[in-house]
């Protein structure tokens, strides 16, 4: 097994984990926001698909999904209390955006050389390109947590 085997697994992984936390949401509950100032399933969907994106993009991936315009305004992050989150659009649709966007950047991944994983990264708390693409993968975890609360709020069961 190589370090690129291992990254993509965990963002291979990372995704599955994410899908059991919102497969079972209804649209109205996936635009839900615990409390005031928290972020929506769709939001926390919507950032990660992004990042993924730009990070795929940034390792020199192609045929990238189109963003629907106007989207990634919608999701920048703010260091803010969140405001109103209803309209951020399908969560199907957040979630093949997603989906998409990590299948690119695992993709990716695989194809970062051995050199390449010991380069620069701009990733907080990573010394270098591979630390920091295994980064990511806990970045999906991290809100994963969020997710949890959301679901807890709504009454739902906890993911096992």
């Amino acid at each position: 097994m190589t370090p690129n085997d291992l990254i993509a697994g965990g963002h291979r992984m990372a995704k599955q984990f994410l899908h059991r936390m919102v497969d079972d949401l209804s649209p109205a509950e996936f635009r839900h926001q615990p409390v005031p100032g928290a972020n929506s399933a769709a939001w926390v969907v919507g950032h990660l698909a992004l990042t993924a994106r730009r990070t795929a993009e940034r390792l020199g991936a192609t045929d990238l999904p189109a963003v629907p315009p106007g989207l990634a305004d919608r999701l920048t992050v703010t260091k803010q209390p969140a405001g109103d989150q209803a309209d951020l659009g399908d969560p199907a649709g957040l979630l093949r955006l997603f989906d998409a966007c990590t299948d690119k950047l695992i993709e990716a991944a695989r194809a970062v050389s051995a050199d390449g994983l010991g380069g620069p990264t701009t990733a907080p708390f990573a010394t270098n390109l591979g630390e920091g693409l295994l980064f990511l993968s806990l970045h999906v975890a991290m809100h994963s947590g969020q997710l949890s609360t959301i679901r807890r709020s709504l009454g739902k069961p906890p993911v096992a």
